[in-house]
């Protein structure tokens, strides 16, 4: 229900759709927060189990876990079930990470180390991943506009190399007319 809240949100107030509004992607989304949510919330309680948080290095522990292991892992998984769930194929997903990936990481860790500081000190463990929720109303408006703006990357590859192949064709065909001339 949050990743297709977030996704209301993006496309009314970031993207400012109005009426073109792309119920198709909402319910994708939809999805995406069902198949995401116990995934969160089964890493929360396997984090507790190896790493119970007994200290404050303990927690600095977990953190460090979480944002090397879990992070990039949750942020890939994200743009994978999107693309399938968009119907895209390897190729898609291929250009989409390499453009997105990284600087959702680095985002992400703009955000996550603090929250999950407060979350792992502060929160009871039954209440994290619902305390992780309220954060990712936001969190989930910048990955839904992530996953769903255009990839400008692969414009840009397939424009060059076009020129590149057109010119290569142009200077073959020159060399080509020249060899036969002689």
């Amino acid at each position: 229900m949050l990743l297709s809240t977030s996704d209301i949100l993006t496309q009314q107030f970031v993207e400012k759709k109005a009426t073109n509004h792309n119920g198709r992607r909402t319910m994708r989304m939809f999805v995406m927060g069902i198949i995401i949510g116990p995934i969160q919330r089964t890493w929360f309680l396997t984090l507790e189990r190896f790493i119970p948080p007994t200290s404050k290095i303990q927690i600095v522990k977990k953190l460090i876990v979480d944002q090397t292991v879990y992070g990039p892992f949750i942020i890939f998984f994200f743009y994978s079930l999107s693309s399938t769930l968009a119907g895209k194929n390897l190729n898609d997903l291929k250009l989409i990470l390499q453009e997105r990936y990284l600087k959702t990481i680095f985002t992400a860790y703009k955000v996550w180390p603090f929250v999950q500081a407060v979350n792992f000190s502060f929160v009871p463990l039954q209440h994290r991943a619902n305390f992780v929720q309220v954060v990712s109303l936001c969190w989930n408006m910048y990955l839904s506009w992530m996953a769903n703006k255009p990839v400008t990357s692969a414009t840009t590859d397939n424009e060059n190399s076009g020129e590149i192949m057109t010119s290569l064709s142009s200077d073959q065909k020159s060399q080509e007319t020249t060899a036969v001339i002689k």
